[in-house]
């Protein structure tokens, strides 16, 4: 894991502002590096606020893919993170296409989402978009539901279902379990069930969790079967980024090995403020949210979203 680093000391004027109509909410979010080791807190509320990376997407995806490629070819287990900077999603849900054109879901349920929260705070209504999926928990909700051989945790630090047994009643109790609403069960269907006729991208092969699948109708194999993000754990194996990283129009996801001291990953969460909200539940993310606003800007604390 990457060392932390402070940031050093602004002029008052940069200091954060937060909204008085928020005082209630609290504001003990604090920052956290890679490794999750807590800073102190009188520490990061007196550093600059950074801005967001000013590189340009493709210059970010094009380090991040070859930082994968060289871990691959190293042959050492990564421990693979992502990391969010809401402050560059657009909300435009080009991750979430790219999702549902990489891993075939049907109309039941998809691996990731756009979360939009409109503020209608101050003279100009305003909104956040926050880029959902799986956590990959080190300690997953899912997992303590279910019998322990259905859900397991890959050395990397993807959470894998065993699609074979997942399923029915237990990939239901699975789903209940995720207090984060990124388990679906799978119905069966496809969107052009009823239609004429069945579209070719619906029926395609395709892998997950190591298996491969292909969803026809009548005769759709994970049907009943509870299914989620896997990091695109196919395309990793062979040293591919996730669909999502490699669509993202604003770069707001970072992606890469967390062992890797060097990799970008590790350097743009130094000395950030994270959202804390989901360690608190102890589930131990890998999906890592800043909790920044834009620098001389009003900031509203990640909890007024999450209750």
């Amino acid at each position: 894991m990457a060392s932390e680093k402070e940031i050093s000391a602004p002029q008052p004027t940069a200091r954060r502002k937060f909204f008085r109509t928020l005082a209630s909410v609290s504001t003990g979010a604090v920052a956290a590096a890679v490794g999750w080791k807590v800073m102190n807190p009188a520490t990061v509320e007196a550093a600059v606020i950074p801005p967001p990376l000013a590189e340009s997407s493709g210059s970010l995806t094009v380090r991040m893919q070859q930082e994968l490629e060289a871990t691959v070819a190293g042959g050492k287990t990564p421990s693979w993170l992502m990391v969010v900077d809401t402050r560059k999603c657009i909300g435009c849900d080009a991750c979430t296409v790219a999702c549902r054109a990489e891993n075939s879901t049907g109309p039941a349920g998809n691996f990731r989402r756009v979360i939009k929260k409109d503020l209608p705070i101050g003279p100009r209504p305003w909104a956040i978009y926050k880029p959902a999926n799986c956590l990959q928990c080190d300690d997953p909700p899912c997992a303590r539901a279910v019998p322990k051989d259905m859900i397991a945790k890959r050395p990397d630090g993807i959470v894998e279902f065993d699609a074979d047994k997942l399923k029915g009643a237990v990939a239901r109790a699975a789903a209940q379990a995720c207090p984060f609403g990124a388990i679906h069960v799978d119905d069966g269907k496809t969107f052009t069930q009823g239609t004429p006729q069945a579209q070719a991208y619906e029926q395609r092969a395709f892998v997950e969790n190591g298996k491969t699948y292909a969803r026809k109708p009548g005769a759709n194999p994970l049907q009943e079967v509870a299914r989620k993000c896997t990091f695109c754990s196919h395309l990793l194996d062979v040293s591919v980024l996730p669909a999502c990283v490699t669509t993202c129009v604003g770069g707001a996801m970072y992606f890469g090995d967390a062992n890797n001291p060097a990799s970008l990953i590790n350097e743009v969460t130094q000395g950030r403020r994270v959202f804390r909200g989901h360690r608190n539940l102890g589930v131990k993310p890998r999906v890592i949210y800043f909790e920044e606003s834009m620098p001389d800007t009003p900031h509203v604390e990640c909890g007024a979203c999450h209750f």
